[in-house]
């Protein structure tokens, strides 16, 4: 089992698959299709230009258990997801299709968790033999403002140390949707707020980060500029627009940023 060395594939599946609620979760809740077989995704933003596209493969309970990345007509890699009886993943798994080396088991993450009322209290987050991340529930009050710490632990071979690096969530809910989310790490110097808006279908609307500075508070960020965002079009202050078929699925995915619309992904079902 490799160490990953960037979390691009992950995020490339959040972007994908849930991305009505992309921002809106400190876990990932799976979105279920149900009376769906296949989902066709093409992506445009950045490099892809359209180039890129998969095939995810649904379940008969609507969960996606396996998607095929391409690039043109060319399957690149493959990912096979294991879940529990709670419909999250436990399993990873992301098989890379090189021309020398077919099938070969590029990484593999793995999930555990601990529920209390259907909620999770305790996640394990283990990509690699020694570097991990847990994310526990410390605070709840009414299921209206939760606080999770996350504490992740990265080895260093060369020193064989493990540095810890903790960030307390805290997260506010308004009518089961989650309207805020507050990020301060230890290792940090500015506490980053998020706050979310909905349609009526309660698909995300906009998305707004503030961020202050603890030490420099009149500053918009640790360096007083704003950060700079690549690969998929993306900004501090962002709006959604979905076009959707008949049974209320995606079909077309844009962000809109400064007034200017981006199509970011097209979906087909069957």
């Amino acid at each position: 089992m490799k160490k990953i060395i960037s979390h691009l594939v992950i995020i490339g599946l959040l972007i994908s698959i849930n991305s009505a609620t992309l921002e809106a979760q400190l876990f990932h809740t799976q979105r279920l299709y149900p009376n769906t077989k296949v989902i066709k995704e093409r992506s445009y933003y950045g490099c892809r230009g359209g180039k890129y596209w998969s095939l995810a493969y649904v379940d008969s309970i609507g969960r996606i258990i396996s998607k095929d990345e391409y690039h043109n007509n060319k399957l690149i890699s493959r990912q096979k997801i294991v879940y529990d009886d709670n419909n999250n993943k436990i399993f990873d798994i992301y098989i890379k299709e090189y021309d020398d080396r077919p099938k070969e088991i590029d990484t593999l993450i793995r999930y555990e968790y601990k529920y209390q009322n259907n909620r999770i209290v305790h996640q394990l987050h283990k990509f690699s033999e020694n570097d991990s991340i847990v994310t526990k529930l410390i605070e709840n009050k009414g299921d209206t403002l939760l606080k999770y710490q996350k504490q992740a632990f990265y080895y260093r071979p060369d020193t064989k140390n493990t540095d810890i690096y903790e960030t307390i969530y805290t997260l506010k809910y308004k009518n089961g949707l989650l309207v805020s989310k507050e990020e301060k790490s230890d290792k940090g110097y500015e506490i980053k707020l998020t706050k979310y808006e909905y349609f009526e279908n309660k698909r995300l609307n906009h998305r707004l980060i503030e961020r202050t500075s603890i030490y420099r508070p009149n500053r918009p960020s640790i360096f007083g500029i704003k950060p700079i965002y690549t690969g998929v079009p993306g900004s501090d202050d962002e709006y959604y627009r979905y076009k959707l078929d008949s049974k209320g699925r995606v079909k077309v995915f844009y962000r809109i940023i400064d007034g200017k619309e981006y199509k970011i992904a097209s979906y087909r079902y069957k």
